[in-house]
């Protein structure tokens, strides 16, 4: 039995069910229309836009790249890509000699691999290109600087190099065998 309380929830009821499904689809209708005009001005648009206002962008952001990248030293990257692959190739001949030596161990005969020697000379051009030098020379004759590498002893070196546009010269100090501090000033600081 109905209470007359209840009698009104069931008209309601009644007349959603029947008008509810066309207000739906009427707003999504309204839905899609105003997706498709605005799909129809973003398209105008982009037709609008000069294409040349798009290259001088990427022009002008290459521009910028380079000239951010423009302050690398090349000889200092030349140089440690050169003793990167220094390292490599020290690298794959211990890995062969461990490859030789295990396949030597099983025929019973021992070789042991020598490694390569950097000489004093070489350490210091290298550390002196790292550092920015060029042009470097070595005043100290060959065979003082084969004496203090050999004897791991300690002394002087004397050098002289470019730095930039600048001539600088001075002396490398050896301890031990291994270079110490460098100390290196432009000719013109040398002269009152």
């Amino acid at each position: 039995m109905m209470t007359f309380s209840q009698l009104p929830l069931m008209a309601l009821s009644e007349t959603l069910s029947t008008w509810w499904p066309v207000a739906v689809f009427v707003l999504g209708l309204v839905g899609f229309w105003v997706v498709l005009r605005r799909l129809a001005r973003l398209e105008a648009a982009l037709q609008a836009q000069d294409p040349s206002r798009a290259l001088d962008t990427i022009e002008t952001a290459l521009t910028k790249a380079a000239e951010e990248r423009g302050d690398l030293d090349h000889r200092r990257l030349e140089h440690v890509l050169n003793e990167v692959r220094g390292g490599i190739k020290r690298t794959e001949s211990s890995v062969m000699a461990v490859i030789e030596n295990q396949a030597s161990q099983s025929v019973q005969v021992a070789v042991e691999p020598r490694p390569r020697q950097v000489s004093l000379r070489e350490r210091m051009t290298n550390r002196l290109l790292a550092l920015g030098y060029s042009d470097i020379r070595f005043v100290t004759p060959a065979e003082e600087m084969q004496a203090l590498a050999d004897e791991a002893g300690d002394g002087a070196v004397t050098i002289e190099a470019r730095q930039g546009a600048t001539q600088v010269k001075g002396r490398v100090q050896i301890r031990s065998g291994a270079i110490g501090d460098m100390d290196l000033k432009p000719f013109y600081s040398m002269f009152p």
